[in-house]
């Protein structure tokens, strides 16, 4: 394999490094140290120079899409769906309304110490991506998030949701593409 095509493969390999090539954003001699490829660091720092223009640049669009905090959620298990005893998961389900469940878990309505923030729209992959990142940089602690028909949903400590919510609805401004 060429020094270029192992040069391409080490940052695909690392999303955020790909994403800074594409924003134009990099120091290349700083990142060709970083990489596991073998040869010298200015040849390296070259490759990824030519990688770069070969990139499309880096854009952003905003995200049509009405986000909504929902207080008192938490996480059970899967018997929440199915009807069985709710014991094992330690929240009452009674009125319980499913916001999303994936495999085992559910993130349902209860009186836990929990925040939903769902985002209805325009959302998919990019946007969920785009939240997490957005709320992972301002340290807030994401305990759940899912996507599933046209609804994103995180799931944030409850003394957090207020500025999960702000932060979500800004992290949908600028959604890479």
């Amino acid at each position: 394999m060429s020094l270029a095509a192992e040069t391409r493969a080490a940052v695909r390999a690392r999303p955020w490094l790909l994403r800074a090539l594409r924003a134009g954003a990099v120091n290349y001699a700083a990142a060709a140290e970083t990489l596991d490829v073998d040869g010298d660091t200015d040849s390296i720092a070259t490759a990824l120079r030519r990688f770069e223009a070969d990139l499309d640049p880096l854009d952003e669009g905003s995200r049509e899409a009405t986000v909504r905090m929902r207080s008192g959620v938490g996480l059970a298990g899967v018997d929440v769906l199915t009807g069985e005893s709710a014991a094992d998961s330690g929240a009452e389900t009674d009125d319980a309304d499913v916001l999303l469940a994936v495999g085992e878990e559910a993130i349902v309505t209860t009186d836990e110490s929990l925040t939903a923030i769902l985002a209805e729209g325009d959302v998919d992959t990019a946007a969920l991506s785009a939240v997490v990142d957005r709320l992972r940089a301002e340290n807030v602690v994401v305990d759940a998030a899912g996507l599933a028909g046209g609804t994103l949903v995180v799931v944030v400590p409850r003394s957090d949701g207020a500025n999960a919510l702000r932060h979500v609805e800004s992290a949908l401004e600028s959604v890479p593409a």
